[in-house]
């Protein structure tokens, strides 16, 4: 699963990459686009109906915010609908921003300054560009099947369950930042001093050593992943030529089978006069 893990960050991380610097700057374009007729009513209703989780204890948070967004993920991963879902998700988180802007009167660049200064946004967006990055493998794979073999589609499988694995533990720490964050800022509201409510950016710190971890990672993956691919695809082709050599020759004969081979009564000796 590790090396899998390192071919897949090593060999994918500029679309991975792309579709991130997609999420931003769709989020702050549609974020600052006036609403159809009735969208602001209706996203305003989708706004109301997860802010009850700001009034849980910090375990039904964490728990309530991975359900949400690894539901999210999970949609992200299915071939063909992933990428859909994954612009609606864009366009709604880039509304509800929109929402909290003007029901709190502090303008769109405070509420995307709310989004895009706390690290937990720099765990979820990656997330969701990696689930539709695999679901665009996954197309990749099963258009590709009924030409060169469903043995891509086959490898695939096994990148989708290390997808799902590497997804759920980004979510987890993603989930983890933005409880803190939350805490933090419930502890520090009013009449609490308004400098203490800058103490929410020392999850900054944390969040520096777990970026310095996966860079440390995508480093070595992307030097150990063309040599890895390397040694898979030898180690494919071994496995078609046995699989060749076994098809095109006959199993040796048996002491017993020769021997009949050979006797009088055999097709070629017949009787003797």
């Amino acid at each position: 699963m590790l090396e899998a893990l390192k071919i897949m960050v090593g060999r994918r991380w500029r679309l991975m990459l792309a579709l991130f610097v997609i999420e931003i700057g769709a989020i702050i374009v549609i974020s600052n686009l006036p609403f159809f007729p009735g969208e602001f009513s209706f996203t305003q209703n989708q706004y109301n109906s997860i802010k009850p989780i700001v009034e849980q204890s910090a375990l039904g948070q964490l728990a309530d915010i991975f359900a949400n967004n690894f539901m999210v993920v999970v949609r992200e991963l299915i071939p063909v609908i992933g990428p859909a879902v994954f612009a609606l998700s864009i366009y709604e988180t880039a509304r509800i921003v929109e929402v909290i802007a003007i029901t709190n009167g502090d303008g769109v660049g405070a509420a995307l300054g709310t989004l895009f200064l706390l690290p937990h946004t720099y765990l979820e967006l990656p997330a969701y560009a990696i689930a539709v990055t695999e679901s665009g493998y996954l197309v990749y794979s099963v258009a590709t099947g009924f030409s060169r073999g469903w043995a891509i589609f086959v490898r695939e499988l096994r990148f989708l369950v290390v997808s799902i694995m590497l997804i759920a533990g980004v979510l987890v720490f993603a989930a983890v930042f933005e409880v803190t964050e939350i805490q933090i800022e419930v502890l520090t509201q009013a009449p609490a001093p308004p400098i203490e409510g800058a103490l929410v950016f020392l999850t900054w710190i944390p969040f520096a050593l777990v970026f310095a971890g996966a860079l440390s990672f995508w480093r070595r993956a992307r030097r150990e992943a063309p040599e890895l691919e390397a040694r898979e695809a030898e180690d494919a082709r071994r496995q078609a030529d046995a699989l060749l050599g076994v098809a095109g020759h006959a199993p040796p004969q048996t002491q017993g089978e020769k021997d009949a081979a050979g006797s009088p009564t055999s097709g070629e000796g017949g009787a003797t006069a």
